[in-house]
């Protein structure tokens, strides 16, 4: 059992309450800084996108892939998040780009080599695709618009 402050007179109780209120007052200010800091869009979207990073490196078949691959993410991995992750706005497309920065450069080290493809080239080919599924998305999306406005 917590053993509770006693005071010697009522000065020592007024000094006491003093303290408290200042404590009080300096969290209260942290925690608005902290709830303001949540209303900024792009650090939610920090923190979604750091929160679906952790979850990805926790989850089994992830990891199982990345290992029956070899572990391989190197620089070709850091390059294709490079080159594709700073295309991705949504959750999801960050999804797809931890996906991608896992497998893909295991694929490029594999098939690369056979069929001749060069990073560079690899990267250019990546962008296309990945510019062609977002034209594709946008284009859903706006039938999709259009259908429920009719």
């Amino acid at each position: 059992m917590v053993k509770t402050e006693t005071f010697q007179n009522l000065d020592e109780v007024r000094a006491a309450k003093i303290r408290m209120r200042a404590e009080r007052d300096r969290m209260q200010d942290d925690l608005g800084a902290h709830l303001q800091l949540m209303r900024e869009p792009d650090f939610r979207k920090a923190v979604a996108g750091d929160a679906m990073g952790d979850l990805l490196q926790a989850w089994k078949p992830l990891r199982t892939m990345k290992a029956m691959f070899g572990g391989t993410a190197g620089l070709t991995g850091k390059a294709i998040g490079l080159v594709v992750g700073s295309k991705a706005k949504t959750p999801a497309g960050r999804v797809m780009v931890a996906l991608a920065s896992f497998v893909l450069p295991a694929l490029v080290e594999k098939f690369g080599k056979k069929s001749g493809i060069t990073p560079d080239k690899f990267q250019h080919e990546l962008g296309v695709s990945w510019e062609r599924v977002k034209e594709y998305v946008k284009e859903r999306r706006e039938a999709r618009e259009a259908e429920h406005h009719e």
